[in-house]
């Protein structure tokens, strides 16, 4: 049988993009060669097709140029150079981005941000789809295009800029991200100046690098840019090209498969002191909340008062706000595949788990093990 040669000059390396090349590989029978893309042995390498993601250095772009001459077949798995020419499966950019604005109205945020510390053709259309699908403008704050940035970009002087963007901003700020690496900066700035997260700073990222998210102080919801499926899909397109089919008219766009909410987002927007001060006794007393007449009491304003301040922050009654904040957390409890769903109804206040199933069910169009089983990725039964 003839072995079917590969090469991957794909940076940077994404375990989630490799396995999907990989399974589709290993199905096929297909010999992969991975390459750095900052050397010269690929100059003699003859082979069937290749993977690559296309950036501006020379190096990639003479790799590429020279695959071509030869005949062999080349999928770019980016959109970084749209203006060259080549068969493409990358990530649906604008998906990415109205999916990041749907997560943040759904939390009442009035306020947001675009950040990035690059821009290119997928951070542009990330951030068009964002501020298109928000009410109001986000901001835009993008170091690569700050006129007054240093040319060495060095980590004092972003930090710097960034942390007066930061302070300067209304709150509670919705800031989404170009990626995972860019919404740990934003983290980092944001703690350091002393800004609580998600109360004063809700940070989105995309990418769901899992490690990087989780690792930090406060864990990163993120995107889940489905790099799995790109890797698979553009195999499958590579391995049509090598056996003579016409590629695709266009760039095949695989959409995000959702957001893996975490602690950085974990919050609704509320803007009045009342309104905050409110949302945080319900949040540390979901299991035992006090009624809305002891809540105003415990406030010190009248309920007529807390009614109209909720109302205005958020459109919602103090009684549905709990029940919002009774559900986030109830999602978060069983993202945390810690407790079983009667332990998380009682948890949470639900007056028994049949209640808490049926509500959920009503809200998310899922049960909660179902929901569970989904979030977490794992095989259903």
């Amino acid at each position: 049988m003839k072995v079917v040669n590969v090469l991957l000059l794909v940076t940077p390396s994404s375990p989630g993009r490799f396995r999907g090349i990989s399974a589709f590989a290993k199905a096929h029978k297909w010999h992969l060669t991975v390459s750095d893309r900052l050397t010269h042995a690929l100059d003699g390498w003859t082979g069937d097709g290749a993977l690559v993601t296309l950036r501006d250095d020379p190096e990639t772009l003479r790799q590429v140029k020279s695959l071509r001459g030869k005949g062999i077949p080349v999928v770019d798995l980016s959109l970084t150079r749209p203006d060259i020419h080549l068969p493409r499966v990358a990530g649906d950019n604008p998906a990415i981005g109205r999916l990041a604005a749907d997560h943040f109205r759904s939390r009442h945020f009035r306020n947001t941000a675009w950040f990035s510390t690059g821009w290119g053709p997928q951070h542009e259309m990330r951030c068009d789809a964002f501020s298109a699908a928000m009410e109001s403008p986000p901001r835009k704050w993008v170091w690569e295009l700050e006129p007054s940035r240093t040319k060495s970009d060095d980590w004092k002087s972003i930090s710097q800029w960034l942390s007066r963007l930061l302070a300067s901003a209304p709150k509670p700020l919705g800031v989404f991200t170009f990626d995972d690496a860019d919404a740990s900066r934003v983290e980092s700035v944001a703690l350091a100046a002393g800004l609580s997260i998600p109360g004063d700073i809700a940070i989105l990222g995309a990418g769901d690098d899992e490690p990087l998210c989780e690792s930090q102080i406060v864990a990163i919801s993120s995107v889940q840019h489905d790099l799995t499926r790109i890797g698979r899909e553009g195999a499958q397109l590579l391995h049509n090209l090598m056996h003579g089919s016409p590629p695709p008219a266009q760039a095949v766009l695989v959409p995000p498969r959702g957001i893996s909410e975490r602690a950085s987002t974990d919050t609704l927007a509320l803007s009045s002191d009342i309104g905050r001060r409110a949302r945080d006794v319900y949040a540390g007393e979901l299991a035992n909340p006090p009624s809305t007449e002891m809540l105003a009491a415990r406030l010190g304003v009248s309920r007529a008062t807390l009614d109209r301040a909720i109302e205005a922050d958020i459109g919602l009654s103090p009684a549905k706000l709990l029940a919002r904040l009774r559900l986030c957390e109830a999602k978060r409890l069983l993202r945390s595949g810690g407790l079983s769903v009667s332990e998380i109804a009682y948890k949470t206040g639900y007056c028994n788990p049949a209640y808490f199933v049926n509500t959920f069910r009503k809200e998310t169009g899922s049960t909660p093990r179902a929901w569970r089983t989904e979030a977490l990725g794992l095989p259903g039964c």
